[in-house]
């Protein structure tokens, strides 16, 4: 965003002043329409997010708010923009505090306590060290008060490209970023501290977005639509694919049917699971829309043999994880010829072996919780959850695949460096089957979209709000992945709807 500024400013022409501006009304346009307040204590730093602090309040106090400021930091280092709107402020004879000591923060904490609302425009998104001093003691205050506060770009204390919390740091009841979201304002558990997330227009040009080719990105609604468009008249069960999917053990046999499931309830026009002789007719009983096939999943011809004339392939959920069928996955993997969706023990077949999975001549889709995934990249789990999206971007360029790190806020990781993060889904899903559910509803988004990608965030982004809607209408509490796929097609409808 940094970078996206400069471009709009030096390249676009459009003066610094005039973004400070917007953004100061954006705030200001948001506390008019959604609180309820009459006096608002605005705490602005010396950079440009304490500008914007000097906006809002200009703009409070033009409609009739009763404002105080409490001005932290060192005034020789504002920029002019910043140094312009204080200067109005002061002309204004708005009430400006500016506290130099320990011994001034008695005065601070009556302008923080005795406020309706409080306005965070401390520090922008460049923080790049523990909040201190001053500004950690007045964090303090103000988290202490438990008066409402709208944090303007980020919560300060926080590092806009960070998840991690290193300091104190405001905890926001709203927070308004301004053109794109920053990870800290997504990523927990710094997105925890900026509660309602709005994102403002300040006028800066989708051409200076774009222009930074940024790689990471949030999957929105409107990313996946492509994806799930209508169904022409004209459609058959052939139009939208036949899945092959290799799942199913004694004792696993619902991980295969659940993974059909996904699939069925996803769109799939035709669904065959191949499975163990043992397994067969429980797998046949369990998905009356599927058809079966037995093979003997030590044997990788035979494995090649039940993907032929489908359209994608999914290996993994409840397969056996004896060795001899560890080593025929293995095998077979490279020579299936058409998309493939790895999961559950067909995932562990690659560990300490990655760039195996580049020699497939068709997209490859990884499933990896975090436990699987520290097993493929051979690291312990705790540095995988330390460093989600570096764990998954580092294993889509080891093996060409792209990589879907489950868990709170999926990401979803591509070998050109693109990076999604999911937002739907909720701590209900955290049950069996789940995972297998998403495996079969990767697989169907696969069969009928020519954009992987796309094809895949869409999978995640349904299965998660499929989630949330089983949660909206029976609790988190018992939610089961048969709730979840029967409420899959409702994810489609709504987000056709929107």
């Amino acid at each position: 965003m940094a970078s996206i500024d400069r471009r709009a400013i030096d390249e676009l022409g459009i003066p610094a002043i005039v973004l400070m501006e917007n953004a100061g009304i954006a705030v200001t346009d948001l506390i008019d329409r959604d609180f309820a307040v009459e006096t608002v204590g605005i705490i602005c730093g010396s950079g440009n997010n304490g500008g914007d602090g000097f906006v809002i309040a200009r703009q409070l106090h033009s409609r009739g708010y009763a404002v105080s400021i409490v001005r932290l930091g060192n005034a020789d280092s504002m920029s002019q923009e910043t140094r312009t709107n204080f200067e109005i402020c002061r002309a204004l004879s708005i009430p400006i505090l500016e506290p130099s000591s320990d011994e001034d923060l008695a005065a601070a904490a009556d302008v923080i306590s005795e406020a309706d609302l409080l306005v965070d425009a401390m520090f922008g998104t460049g923080l790049d060290r523990p909040a201190e001093g001053l500004h950690a003691s007045v964090i303090d205050l103000m988290n202490a008060t438990g008066i409402p506060t709208i944090a303007v770009d980020i919560p300060s204390g926080l590092n806009g490209s960070s998840s991690s919390v290193h300091g104190p740091a405001v905890q926001a009841e709203v927070t308004v970023t301004f053109v794109r979201p920053k990870i800290a304002n997504i990523l927990d558990p710094a997105a925890q501290l900026c509660g309602e997330l709005v994102i403002a227009d300040i006028s800066i040009p989708d051409e200076a977005v774009e222009a930074e080719q940024p790689r990471l990105f949030l999957v929105t609604a409107d990313y996946i639509r492509p994806v799930i468009a209508a169904r022409p008249p004209s459609s058959h069960k052939g139009t939208w694919g036949h899945i092959g999917i290799l799942a199913g053990s004694v004792g696993k046999t619902g991980a295969a049917i659940l993974a059909a499931r996904g699939a069925h309830r996803a769109g799939a026009g035709l669904v065959t699971i191949a499975t163990d002789e043992s397994s067969q007719r429980l797998v046949a009983e369990g998905s009356a829309e599927s058809m079966t096939i037995i093979v003997h999943p030590a044997s990788p011809d035979e494995i090649i043999r039940a993907f032929e004339d489908r359209t994608v392939a999914a290996i993994g959920p409840g397969l056996d994880s004896d060795p001899t069928v560890l080593r025929a996955v293995r095998e077979a993997a490279v020579e299936i010829g058409i998309p493939l969706v790895i999961d559950a023990t067909g995932l562990d077949v690659f560990a300490g072996d990655l760039e195996r999975l580049r020699k497939r001549s068709a997209s490859t889709v990884l499933t990896p919780h975090p436990g699987e995934m520290a097993r493929l990249l051979g690291r312990p789990t705790v540095e995988i959850t330390a460093d989600r999206l570096g764990a998954a971007a580092e294993a889509a360029k080891a093996t060409g695949a792209i990589v879907v790190l489950k868990g709170h806020q999926t990401v979803v990781a591509s070998p050109d460096g693109s990076i999604g993060i999911n937002p739907t889904g909720n701590p209900g899903m955290a049950t069996g089957g789940m995972g297998d559910v998403l495996t079969g509803m990767i697989a169907a988004m696969l069969a009928r979209s020519e954009d992987p990608l796309r094809a895949v965030c869409a999978a995640v982004y349904l299965h998660g709000l499929a989630g949330d809607l089983v949660a909206e209408q029976q609790g988190e509490i018992g939610m089961t992945a048969l709730d979840l796929a029967d409420a899959i097609p409702a994810s489609f409808r709504l987000e056709e709807e929107r």
